[in-house]
């Protein structure tokens, strides 16, 4: 058909169906009507119009550092166009989609065991000539990770020792980003209770500066995918009278999970995040991990992306009930509304968690005034006391202060 281009939706060497691409916007236009459903990508399953969503937001968010100006530069001004240039392949699962008259088969295309090289990823940190001048998004095949790389970070992918690795920076001037990402690895270490993405800084360039960002081995693989819980809950229509919460939870228990493990996780999860201040765990910065020979749930995927924490984006800390007020982007819009759904507060040990002169000596790599430092650890150190609160029976929710 005119201005459109057929593909076979493939999940490793199956195909699940064929889908017309648009070739200026890189978007779905039609689904053939015979399709594998037990294969079709989770959060896609229900109808065409998921699936044509599930596209869409597979794609680099055009929001992500300066990706809309390194595509447009190329001549590309849609992410899903970027995306159907590179196979739509993804470092996080096994779905791609290949040309009808292509030769090509998993093993020769999958990011996982193939050499890659992300130069649209390297041109977020810096403009170089020498880099954009190799690149040919309107010419060759070639498969970028970073076509498919979620968040507003700018990011990039290396392969390093053979291991898939990403690369992230920072908002601003100051790396506390990265800064976070790091206190949240030391927290998890610490607590010893779940799996969780080990970060470590590193130098990166940025527009010929130095700067601090940080480095994660990828915890995807050829045996492994992951499912971002937006798409596990979009998989099952949601019965009116549970909570989001409750029905992410019995979908994953519907896919092999027990209740007591995905339970155990969230509530960790959300205390960790209450005393780290991450405002941003939101349906795609966690998920669980499949099995993609047998579809099958393995676990809570670990957690990660913290770097919107401890208060990054404050002018000035909050003060006492405002403390207790904070907005999240999450299974509710409050920390303390997402508290009301632990059972067992005593699954963070307070005496675990990261000393104040273990974050400050963090802290003080990240770009910072020494009062932006101090109020960051009062703010730390005072959730800390309200963990403790909970613990011993408070309802810190119920808490109203004069001033």
């Amino acid at each position: 058909m005119s201005g459109e281009d057929l593909y076979y939706l493939m999940h490793k060497d199956d195909i699940v169906t064929i889908v017309e691409i648009d070739q200026i916007s890189g978007s779905i236009t039609k689904v053939a009507s015979k399709v594998k459903k037990e294969l079709l990508p989770l959060g896609a399953n229900l109808s065409q119009d998921d699936l044509r969503s599930w596209w869409k937001r597979r794609a680099v968010p055009i929001q992500q550092g300066t990706i809309e100006m390194i595509l447009k530069n190329q001549g590309i001004s849609n992410a899903q166009s970027f995306l159907t240039r590179s196979y739509g392949l993804s470092l996080m699962d096994h779905y791609w989609i290949k040309p009808l008259d292509s030769p090509f088969c998993w093993k020769q295309v999958n990011l996982f065991t193939n050499d890659f090289r992300d130069d649209i990823g390297e041109l977020q940190f810096i403009q170089d000539d020498t880099i954009a001048d190799r690149i040919d998004l309107l010419g060759k095949t070639i498969f970028y990770p970073s076509a498919s790389t979620q968040g507003e970070l700018q990011k990039k992918w290396i392969i390093q020792d053979g291991k898939r690795c990403l690369i992230k920076g920072n908002y601003g001037d100051t790396f506390q980003q990265s800064i976070n990402e790091v206190l949240a690895t030391l927290l998890h270490q610490k607590q010893n209770k779940v799996p969780f993405v080990r970060y470590q800084l590193c130098d990166i360039t940025v527009n010929h500066g130095y700067a601090l960002g940080c480095i994660c081995e990828n915890f995807a693989s050829f045996a492994v995918e992951f499912i971002p819980a937006y798409d596990v809950s979009c998989s099952e229509k949601k019965d009116n009278t549970l909570s989001e919460y409750e029905h992410f939870i019995r979908v994953c228990m519907k896919n092999g999970l027990s209740e007591e493990s995905v339970r155990t996780f969230l509530e960790y999860q959300i205390l960790s995040d209450f005393v780290l201040t991450n405002t941003d765990r939101h349906f795609n910065n966690f998920g669980i991990l499949r099995d993609p020979v047998s579809l099958r749930f393995i676990g809570m995927a670990p957690i990660f992306d913290s770097g919107n924490s401890m208060f990054w984006n404050c002018t000035s800390l909050p003060q006492q009930d405002p403390l207790l007020n904070i907005s999240v982007n999450s299974f509710r819009k409050k920390e303390t509304d997402l508290l009301k759904y632990v059972r067992e507060y005593s699954l963070i040990n307070i005496d675990k968690l990261p000393f104040e002169d273990e974050v400050r000596a963090l802290l003080e790599k990240g770009n910072l005034s020494q009062k932006q430092i101090d109020g960051i650890i009062n703010g730390y150190l005072r959730k800390t006391e309200l963990l403790s609160k909970l613990q011993h029976g408070d309802k810190i929710w119920d808490y109203k202060y004069d001033g």
